[in-house]
């Protein structure tokens, strides 16, 4: 039997609605996402919440502006998703790079659970849930990625709808991850 995970990828206060890096195009797949966890837990699906959770010096902060500090509002998940964190099919996993399996449990998640493939959802495709995405990959897990579930922010240099289909585009043909447009 086949035991898929569902990862969100970084659903927080700090880019859907608050902070240096939050964005309404974030905002927007918050409903394709909650309908992604409701239809995994039906399922009996294990689901991972990962959360980007920074210190007050860290190194990212050279690249991105200050964002989702360990403590504060802008690094929890949003209001709709935290009540879930009391089940015990679902984890929080913090993490302070792109890549969720970067120096976290997550591995370790994925064996214990005898998990054989992941469905991924979340913000921002081209960051967090590509650079995910390729490190499990790169360990041979079958990806697919929720199209409908998944969304970058529009700003200066880095134009929404280009970044997302050119990071999917990524994602499929480069990756060989799964895409899901459903």
């Amino acid at each position: 039997m086949v035991s898929e995970l569902l990862v969100v990828v970084d659903m927080q206060n700090g880019f859907i609605r608050q902070g240096n890096l939050a964005s309404d195009r974030c905002l927007a797949v918050l409903p394709a996402v909650r309908r992604e966890v409701d239809e995994a837990l039906a399922a009996g699906r294990r689901v991972l919440f990962t959360a980007d959770t920074h210190e007050i010096d860290d190194a990212e902060f050279a690249v991105f502006p200050e964002h989702c500090l360990r403590g504060t509002p802008e690094a929890d998940l949003v209001d709709e998703l935290l009540p879930l964190l009391v089940r015990d099919d679902v984890v929080l996993l913090r993490k302070r790079r792109y890549s969720a399996l970067f120096e976290t449990e997550m591995e370790g998640h994925l064996h214990r659970f005898g998990i054989d493939s992941v469905r991924i959802c979340g913000v921002c495709t081209d960051i967090c849930v590509l650079h995910t995405t390729a490190d499990l990959r790169n360990r041979d897990f079958p990806v697919t990625v929720a199209v409908q579930a998944t969304g970058t922010f529009d700003g200066p240099g880095h134009p929404a709808d280009a970044v997302q289909e050119s990071s999917l585009m990524h994602i499929q043909r480069v990756l060989g991850a799964r895409l899901d447009h459903g």
